[in-house]
């Protein structure tokens, strides 16, 4: 019960120590200790009258901010701490806030404090951290679900996530998939949360597709993500239970699903029809005969008469056996299925049993002679089994027993009886005749007279027969094929009188389709077949596909013909891989004949390629070889062979075989492309030179005509016999020169006989026999170069042309002509004959390389390095001008070069067929380096040029051959033709490669863009200018088309005209011709007052050069005079073509612009504005009238009459508002405050110099001015503290205007001695808008500096301060003194507190710098080390020659500066209440607590403690001094405000602590204290201690044991009580004085009664015992001492004491009258005074006791003496008379009083009385 009361008063206290401080604050410091927290839960939820659960989340929401706060100032550790504090999990609220964080350094910082904590942990964690953080993302986006589930997750962190029960979590998964549909999270599903939320929201569908999913679905078809989760996912017995029971009105389907798993909803449970139905509709129902077992199906079936249902195998024998004793009528047929149940019979025995049944069952049912009638269907089946005959139907029909048939008895009641039935019965087999055939078979027969009625009768049959004829398929159906054949050909000669191909045909394809369709009816087939053959058509096809129909497997319907043919190529791989012993040649030749039919050319390549993967050569060259395959099909498989090589040589051998042989197919496959032309070799030149000739002539015709016979071809290129030729040829005539060109072609035309070369020649001129040429050239070796020129002009078909242009030509130019032959060659295409034709006759000519280059090229595609080779070494040989062609003298080199690139741009241009070949060409030609030899042309350059402008090379016609002249235009005139086209891109990029001007096809692209309606982003324009180095007044004349272009009002065109003039601001592109910015502007502006107000929201305003470039980079801080502003905003020169007039409303909102452009800062955009539309409102009015005023440009008298009336409204009460603020307000509303009212007046300088009138009166001006200002209050500001600022430095405005560095004037601030100086600091740091952090900064250097100053020596008497270790004044005041000043300048203290910590690690840095050990260097660190080098004087030298070496900080002077820092951010931190900053600065103060008790700098930790004054927090401090002895360190001279508080620390540390000597400690500090009170409260305390002591020790009964200790002690607390009255007397406590002196006297006694008693003892030597006057508790003690034991004196005392009143009548009447103590009561009237009252009780007492106990004489003697004393005649003679003390009542008779008596008549009366009673 007490510790509960203690708790309740401890959490009291606590409760009042929170009043009047704020929510926040309160939580940031019990999350930073750790302590109370749930105290603060419960204040602050009592206080907002909530519960404490609902205030706990907004605690969470308070520390989670405070830790966010710490994390972005990096102190990790201490936001780890905190978050432990408040059980918060450290790693998902770091990992949150780095996902978080958009400061990328941050978040890696974080991270990587989090990699660094547990590495291993964090690896394993990370996944599931990142995993949980993406579920807060998405769930963040889902509102409805985070509302949802909003009291399982108040707040949504990782942390909630992770601390979710699964199967909470679960749910919230399952739900958050079904809102956003993110299959990641498919994964994590658990499969019974997903049933449990489709059964709850009652989505059958998916239900049904998870069910489906589980029967196992087509693999063709497609599923969802959600669906292959549903396959993988198995349904449990539980999921099935739990939608049995939430499931509402599930579809049919549904059910069926669930029948089919063994599951049937409630309302089914019972309803046998309904699960039957179901398991019937799902097929399942021998799958469940367990299920159905359990039910009542064999009597529901048994019932209802469906006896044959009970042989299923789900209707129990053992249901059975009950029934077939309960349903006597059905026993019998019971026991039969019963039986047919228990046996088999398929065994014997089983076969015997069921037999035996049976018969048991006929002769039970069938033993009466009408048994068959209850079973028709026996009659029946007898019936059956007889042979048929009319007779014998009848009677059946007639039968009794069939009646009870259903069908006939339906039969009968439909049937109408024809009119020779007479029967109602059944009908007889006339009346069938005659109601389904409608045949009267007794009239027919009467018709006839007696003719027989049958199907044979021919007359019957023709008369009353329906007439059908059977056509050739019925007799093919028959398998009569020969039959049908000519079944068909007779047919068809009757109907058409002749039979045609197409009637064949169609008849053809009839059989075919009838095999088809019966391709299992072999002999049916055959007959197909052989009518198809008789009809003249090939079945090979059909046979082909029914055998392979056969024998592979079967295949679905559904694919094509051509599918159908590539499996069963598969099947012929499978099966070979299964058996390859055997080639299924059969199979594969027929698959081969379908395969050429449908589709001609196109082979099955699955067993080719088969064959190719295992590098089957052998079984591939076979089935080449076999069935006559052509190479090209060879060459699809080349990627197919493992072994590549394999397939090349494979290929190059089939193809030198079929050099020899032609090729059967050869004709009939299409023509082979120029790439795949074979060469032949040097070492076949001479072999095949005979056919090079006529190659392309015979080829050329094949191409034409594929379909061609080889006997058709061989006709046409029929030739003479070449030995003819020769025979002819040969002449006598010598051999003879050709001499030159006339000559050559009047041989070659004439028919004069020439020698046998020249002979031949005209023969293959004339037969066109190149080999003719060979010839000639082995006759005459000196004509070589003319045979050479036949040749090829033969073999290129060019003898006609080149025969025209000999005519020109004369001997000199000769070159041309032979130039225009090859040039001819390789245009058209002849690339084998030039190179050929260099081969046979100009071997060692170096112009074969590049022949052989372009053949390789050209024909063979073959662009390898080895091509290049060619290339290359034909331009060696130019370089070495060794290249020289047959019939032409010595060649130029550029002559050569220039020709040769010529042919390699016809090449380019002629002989490729796609551009593909022409970019591989042209990089071949780069390749070979063909520009570091020849720069006519670049051929890279036209490379590139291909690669973005290929497909317009052709559409365009460009001539590749001009493109060698180096002025060719062709470029040109392909980058004007894609601008035409408007392929701006290409033309763009080919413009870029050629360096030719952009700008007017980015303009033309611009452009076409705009009108197509597109117009991109301003951004992109830029970057495009950018890139292609355009002129930006390209960008400004097409945004000035495109405003143009949208009208003169719109959204658009504000737009169009801002972002051009930001191209002219962004580029400097004024003064311009091309355009006008001053209307431009104007326009834009004018738009933009004509906007609607719904527009003018979006969009943002125009700002000026000035402030974009200059003004936001200087913090919107004005530093330009208004002169200069003037000039900036060009106002002199503005020029305006035409202008608006404004209306009210385009006022109104210019006026709005104005002052959001004010109260941004820019002042030069406003200027312009208010010029371009001659409109000034008063705000701008008013600053730039205090600018020219605070410039001396213009006075107060110069205002005019309005402004004087609007500055004459001004009330006296606005200055204040600049003159009387403190300094501890915002940044936003200190900027005109005043120090010296909070300054005490001996800070104020003695002899203060007062600015002139003027400047007073302009400073109130502009601070009234200051006051008016609704906008641009900023730019006010500016000018108003920087006037004042000015004037109280006495320096000129301007400068101090344009003093764009705040350093220097807060320089001159603390140099020169300047009014106010803290108010203009504070001037300087907002007029300058310094940030809180760079303030905090600036004053942190500021103060470090103060306190690091004074710590170093001065040796010169004259710079000696007073007070070395005395901290440096900051701007004139003392920052120990003023510190509270100092504060008032930093907007934030918190940031300059840890401005001043940063120091402190900077010193600790410093020391390990000095020290040589490693350090941290850091932005302190400098400027510390900075401020050590500044005023580190250097000592004198021993000499006193040199300066000496630099002073060097001891480590005791680091631990002052480092206590001083510590001290100083202390007080910026509680001057914000920053607990956390509170809490770093005892963190290291303890940490340097520790290393001052290992320095023993007593006098710096009693400094830190007594600075810093949280002496609780700091008991350690105490701990190192008491326990070093040093206790007296802390009891020095210090202020008064300092001591109180440290009196009060000192006194609580030795109270609650009690250390060792801890009595004496405290009574040292409370005698230094001069604390008399606490003084006499100790020795009052030690004297009851000792009192209580000899109470334990010698206290019996009410009597005191006496030895010398009791003695001592007693002494020993005398004297303690004496000195706590000599205090309290000190303190003037005279009441506390008075009670410490009766102790004293009261101890006094109690020594004078054992004194007493020791003296006895040594007389009698026995123990003796004292009165005990100590231990007296209740008054009835204190009563029993008075009476009995004490004298009057020590009654005295004793009544001091203990403070109870003392009864003396009772005391003298015990002590003198009845114990008959003789003195006591002459002590008595020592010290009292006696009266006649305490007589008078005495006596009364007297009386009382005489009447209980006896008297004696002496005790009345002694009452006698009492009585005696009486002053009162009357009460003496009444008590004597009524003791009966005659003697006294004598004497008062014989006494002159007794007239006094008698006058009261006090006589016999009273005396009578008082004697009768």
């Amino acid at each position: 019960m007490h510790s509960a009361q203690a708790l309740a008063q401890v959490r009291d206290k606590i409760f009042r120590s929170w009043t009047g401080i704020s929510e926040v604050a309160i939580i940031k410091e019990v999350a930073t200790k750790g302590e109370h927290i749930d105290l603060c839960m419960e204040y602050w939820a009592k206080r907002k009258n909530i519960s404490q659960s609902e205030y706990r989340h907004h605690f969470y929401d308070v520390v989670q901010a405070y830790v966010q706060r710490l994390l972005s100032e990096r102190l990790v550790c201490k936001a780890e701490d905190v978050l432990r504090n408040v059980d918060r999990d450290v790693k998902c609220f770091f990992f949150q806030f780095a996902c978080e964080c958009k400061d990328e350094d941050l978040s890696e910082f974080v991270l990587d404090h989090l990699r660094n904590r547990e590495p291993l942990m964090y690896e394993q964690e990370e996944p599931v951290l990142a995993y949980h953080w993406s579920l807060v993302q998405q769930l963040r986006e889902c509102d409805t679900l985070v509302a949802k589930h909003q009291v399982q997750l108040p707040r949504l962190h990782i942390e909630a996530l992770m601390t979710l029960p699964e199967h909470a979590l679960q749910v919230l998964l399952v739900e958050l998939y079904f809102a956003n549909g993110n299959e990641s999270l498919l994964g994590s599903l658990s499969k019974e949360i997903v049933w449990q939320y489709l059964v709850d929201n009652n989505q059958t569908d998916k239900l049904q597709r998870w069910c489906r999913c589980q029967e196992g679905l087509d693999p063709e078809e497609e599923l969802s993500a959600l669906e292959q989760g549903f396959s993988a996912w198995q349904i449990d017995a539980s999921m099935y239970e739990y939608a049995l029971r939430h499931l509402q009105q599930p579809s049919e389907v549904l059910r069926n699903y669930f029948a089919r798993a063994g599951y049937f909803f409630p309302d089914e449970t019972g309803d046998i029809p309904s699960q039957l139905r179901r398991l019937c509709t799902m097929q399942c129902l021998s799958q469940h005969s367990e299920l159905l077992s359990r039910q009542p199906l064999a009597k529901y079936l048994l019932d209802r008469g469906l006896h044959s249902l009970l042989l299923m195998d789900c209707v129990p024998v053992a249901a059975l056996e009950p029934l077939a004793g309960s349903e006597v009528h059905q026993e019998a047929l019971l026991n039969l299925i019963v039986d047919l149940k228990s046996h088999s019979l398929n065994d014997n025995e089983g076969f015997e049993l069921i037999s035996k049944s049976v018969q048991s069952y006929l002769e039970k049912t069938h033993d009466a002679a009408d048994s068959f009638e209850g079973h028709p269907l026996l009659t029946f089946y007898d019936f059956l089994g007889q042979e048929p005959s009319v007779p014998s139907l009848e009677g059946f029909l007639t039968s009794t027993s069939l009646g009870r048939v259903p069908y006939l008895k339906s039969l009968t009641s439909r049937f109408d009886h024809g009119p020779t039935s007479t029967s109602t019965g059944l009908p007889t087999a006339h009346d069938l005749f005659l109601k389904f055939k409608q045949v009267n078979l007794p009239l027919l027969a009467a018709a006839g007279h007696g003719e027989l009625v049958t199907f044979s009768n021919p007359r019957l049959c023709q008369r009353y027969a329906r007439k059908s004829q059977l056509n050739y398929t019925h007799y093919l159906k028959q398998q009569r094929s020969a039959y049908a054949v000519y079944y068909l050909i007779t047919e068809q000669l009757q109907l058409y009188g002749l039979i045609t191909k197409t009637q064949l045909f169609h008849a053809c394809e009839t059989v075919t389709q009838l095999a088809l369709h019966h391709s299992g009816d072999v002999e049916l087939v055959t007959h197909c077949v052989a009518c198809c053959e008789m009809l003249g058509f090939d079945t090979q096809p059909l046979r082909s596909f029914l055998l392979l129909q056969k024998k592979l497997p079967k295949r679905q319907n559904g694919g094509s013909y051509s599918q159908l043919l590539a499996e069963w190529d598969r099947d012929l791989v499978q099966q070979l891989q299964n058996d390859s012993r055997e080639f299924p040649l059969e199979l594969y030749q027929s698959l081969m004949r379908l395969a050429i039919r449908d589709v001609p050319g196109k082979f099955p390549m699955a067993l080719l390629k088969y064959y190719a993967a295992n590098n089957d050569w052998w079984h591939l060259l076979l089935i080449f070889q076999y069935f006559d395959i052509p190479l090209s099909e060879l060459k699809k498989l080349l990627a197919d062979f493992k072994t590549s090589p394999l397939g090349v040589h494979l290929l190059r051998a089939l193809s030198f075989e079929s050099g020899d042989r032609q090729h059967k197919r050869a004709f009939q496959r299409p023509p082979r492309r120029s790439g795949e032309t074979q060469t032949n070799s040097s070492q076949e030149t001479m072999t095949n030179s005979s056919h090079s000739s006529n190659q392309e002539s015979s080829v050329q015709p094949l191409h034409g005509n594929t379909d061609q016979s080889l006997c058709t071809l061989l006709t046409h290129t029929a030739r003479q016999d070449v030995f003819a030729i020769i025979l002819c040829s040969t002449s006598s005539v010598p051999d003879e020169p050709i001499p030159s060109t006339a000559k050559f072609v009047e041989m070659m035309l004439g028919n004069a006989p020439h020698c046998s070369a020249i002979n031949l020649l005209r023969h293959c001129i004339r037969n066109e026999q190149p080999v003719l040429a060979v010839l000639a050239a082995t006759l005459s070796t000196q004509n070589r170069d003319w045979c050479w020129l036949v040749w090829l002009a033969v073999a290129s078909g060019q003898w006609t042309r080149l025969l025209q242009e000999a005519a020109k030509v004369r001997d000199e130019n000769r070159s041309e002509w032979v130039w225009s032959l090859i040039r001819s060659a390789v245009s058209g295409g002849k690339l084998n004959p030039l190179l050929h034709s260099f081969e046979i006759f100009q071997a060692d000519c170096k112009f074969t390389h590049l022949c052989r280059f372009l053949q390789l090229t050209g024909h063979q595609e073959d662009f390898s390095d080895g091509t290049i080779v060619e290339l290359r070494q034909f331009f060696c040989s130019w370089s070495q001008d060794e290249v020289t062609l047959p019939l032409c003298g010595p060649l130029p080199r550029k002559h050569v070069i220039q020709r040769s690139i010529a042919l390699l741009l016809i090449q380019l241009q002629s002989n490729f067929d796609c551009i593909l070949q022409q970019q591989r060409f042209l990089d071949c030609i780069c390749r070979s380096d063909v520009g570091d030899i020849c720069d006519l042309l670049d051929f890279c350059l036209l490379h590139k040029v291909f690669g973005v402008a290929a497909t317009w090379l052709r559409e365009l016609s460009i001539d590749l051959e001009q493109l060698v002249k180096r002025d060719s235009s062709e470029y040109r005139r392909l980058v004007d033709a894609l601008t035409d086209a408007r392929a701006y891109e290409q033309a763009l990029q080919l413009a870029t490669l050629l360096q030719l001007p952009l700008s007017d096809i980015v303009y033309g692209k611009w452009v076409a863009e705009l009108e197509n309606g597109v117009l991109r982003p301003h951004g992109e324009y830029e970057a495009e200018i950018q890139q292609h180095a355009l002129p930006p007044a390209i960008l400004v004349n097409f945004l000035l088309q495109a405003a143009s272009s949208t009208g003169q009002v719109g959204l658009r065109r504000y737009e169009h005209l801002q972002s051009a003039l930001s191209v002219i601001k962004k580029h400097h592109l004024f003064p311009n011709e091309s355009f006008d910015r001053d209307q431009i502007e104007y326009d834009m502006v004018l738009c933009y007052l004509q906007l609607p107000d719904d527009e003018i929201s979006k969009l943002a305003i125009y700002h000026s050069e000035y402030y974009e470039q200059i003004m936001l980079q200087e913090r919107c801080v004005l530093y330009k005079s208004f002169s200069e502003l003037k000039e900036l905003a060009g106002i002199d020169d503005l020029t305006v073509a035409s202008k608006t007039p404004l209306t009210s409303q385009m006022e109104t909102r210019l006026e709005t612009l104005l002052s959001t452009l004010l109260d941004e800062g820019d002042i030069v955009e406003a200027l312009r504005l208010q010029e371009l539309f001659e409109f000034r409102p008063n705000d701008l009015r008013f600053i730039v009238f205090a600018m020219a005023l605070a410039e001396g440009m213009t006075s107060i008298s110069n205002l005019s009459s309005k402004e004087r009336q609007l500055l004459g409204e001004i009330e006296k009460s606005a200055f204040p508002k600049f003159n009387r603020i403190t300094l501890n307000q915002n940044v936003m509303t200190r900027w005109g405050s005043d120090l010296s009212d909070s300054c005490s007046d001996n800070v104020a300088l003695e002899f203060e110099e007062i600015p002139s009138k003027e400047k007073q009166q302009t400073l109130d001006t502009l601070l009234g001015i200051g006051s008016k200002l609704k906008c641009g209050v900023e730019l006010g500001r500016r000018i108003v503290l920087a006037y004042r600022a000015a004037m109280n430095l006495d320096k000129e405005y301007l400068d101090v205007l344009r003093t764009k560095d705040a350093g220097i004037l807060l320089k001159s601030a603390a140099g020169e001695d300047c009014l106010q100086r803290l108010l203009v600091v504070s001037d300087i740091q907002i007029s300058t808008r310094m940030t809180p952090n760079e303030i905090a900064e600036s004053l942190a250097l500021e103060l470090t500096t103060c306190i690091v100053r004074p710590r170093f020596y001065i040796f010169h008497a004259s710079q000696q301060p007073r007070n070395a270790l005395r901290n440096a004044d900051l701007w004139g005041h003392n920052i120990d003194r003023d510190f509270h000043l100092i504060l008032e300048l930093a907007p934030n203290t918190t940031m300059l507190g840890n401005s001043l910590l940063e120091y402190c690690d900077a010193l600790q840095a410093y020391r390990r710098y000095q020290d040589g050990k490693p350090y941290e260097e850091s932005e302190a660190f400098e400027r510390l080390s900075g401020i050590i080098t500044l005023y580190g004087l250097p000592t004198p030298s021993p000499t006193g020659t040199g300066p000496g070496n630099p002073q060097v900080l001891s480590h005791k002077k680091q631990n002052q500066i480092y206590v001083e820092l510590l001290i100083k951010a202390h007080l910026c931190f509680v001057h914000e209440c920053s607990m956390e900053g509170i809490v770093s600065v005892l963190q290291k103060a303890k940490a340097l607590n520790g290393k001052l008790t290992k320095a023993k700098s007593w006098s710096l930790i009693v400094r830190m403690l007594i600075g810093i004054a949280r002496y609780r927090e700091m008991f350690y401090c105490f701990d190192s001094l008491i326990e070093n002895e040093q206790f007296e360190s802390l009891l020095g001279q210090f202020d008064e405000d300092q001591k109180g508080g440290l009196r009060q620390a000192i006194l609580s540390y030795l109270r609650e602590y009690q250390p060792k000597d801890g009595k004496d400690l405290l009574r040292l500090a409370a005698l230094h204290f001069l604390m008399y009170k606490e003084l006499a409260e100790m020795w009052t305390e030690e004297a009851e201690d000792i009192v209580n002591k000899v109470q334990s020790l010698a206290a019996t009964g009410n009597g005191l044991k006496c030895f010398p200790e009791v003695q001592t002690r007693l002494q020993q607390a005398l004297e303690n009580y004496t000195h706590a009255t000599e205090n309290y007397l000190l303190d003037n406590k005279l009441l506390l004085a008075q009670q410490s002196v009766s102790r004293a006297e009261l101890m006094a006694m109690q020594l004078d009664l054992v004194n007493k008693a020791l003296e006895k003892r040594l007389n009698n030597n026995v123990q003796q015992l004292c009165v005990n006057v100590l231990g007296v508790r209740s008054r009835e003690q204190f009563r029993e001492l008075v009476n009995t034991q004490l004298s009057v004196p020590q009654t005295l005392i004793l009544g001091r004491a203990y403070g109870f009143d003392i009864n003396w009548s009772e005391a003298l009447l015990s002590q003198f009258v009845l114990l008959q103590v003789p003195n006591y009561l002459m002590e008595y009237r020592c010290h009292q005074r006696i009266n006649d009252d305490v007589i008078e009780q005495v006596v009364k007492g007297y009386l009382l006791h005489s009447q209980s106990h006896p008297t004696n004489a002496k005790q009345e003697e002694s009452l006698a003496q009492l009585v005696e004393l009486i002053k009162s005649v009357v009460l003496k003679y009444k008590l004597a008379s009524i003791l009966g003390f005659k003697p006294i009542v004598m004497s008062l008779i014989n006494d002159s009083s007794v007239h006094y008596l008698r006058d009261t008549n006090f006589g016999r009366k009273e005396f009578h009385t008082s004697a009768e009673a």
